[in-house]
């Protein structure tokens, strides 16, 4: 009985190890790095802000952003993310007013400033988006953060592509 148990747990714990390896996997060779055609906007998905900078991850998320967009890939920037606790400002304001700092002219620029999960980032881009005619986006995150943002982004019927960060501030 007792090796039937083992077995039992050995077949488990190789099932769970397959599963997470599995999907690792599947997100690194999904598809990440556009830097070309023609999408009416970028969703610059937020993250965390320090004494209301972008902090390495965000950042790098905007300079891909202001990058494409000042390609011509992107028509619009939108920027997605509440104020995390302990913050002053949203993570939205923060990735525009960085991204006007560069350049990129806040007429040019949307945001909103509720959202705290990626689900509610891409309701509120969607809703933007819907505001002004807008029909096609390009999320731009980190790789990793890609693949499970264009399944929610396409549960909730967004015409979207992806396109990471070229390196990506993760380091595990």
């Amino acid at each position: 009985m007792k090796r039937f148990i083992r077995n039992i747990a050995l077949a488990i714990l190789a099932s769970v190890a397959f599963i997470i390896f599995s999907i690792d996997l599947s997100c690194a060779l999904f598809p990440t790095t556009i830097t070309e055609g023609t999408y009416d906007c970028g969703i610059i998905l937020g993250a965390a802000v320090t004494s209301n900078q972008p902090s390495p991850v965000f950042q790098a998320r905007l300079d891909h952003g202001i990058d494409l967009y000042q390609k011509g890939v992107v028509k619009i920037l939108i920027f997605t993310g509440g104020v995390g606790k302990g913050d002053h400002m949203a993570e939205s304001e923060v990735g525009a007013t960085y991204a006007q700092d560069k350049g990129v002219p806040a007429s040019d620029t949307l945001m909103e400033k509720t959202s705290k999960t990626t689900v509610q980032n891409l309701l509120e881009a969607k809703r933007l988006m819907e505001g002004e005619g807008m029909k096609t986006a390009l999320i731009i995150s980190d790789p990793l953060h890609l693949r499970r943002s264009v399944i929610i982004a396409k549960w909730l019927e967004m015409e979207v592509d992806a396109s990471g960060t070229p390196f990506s501030r993760y380091k595990s």
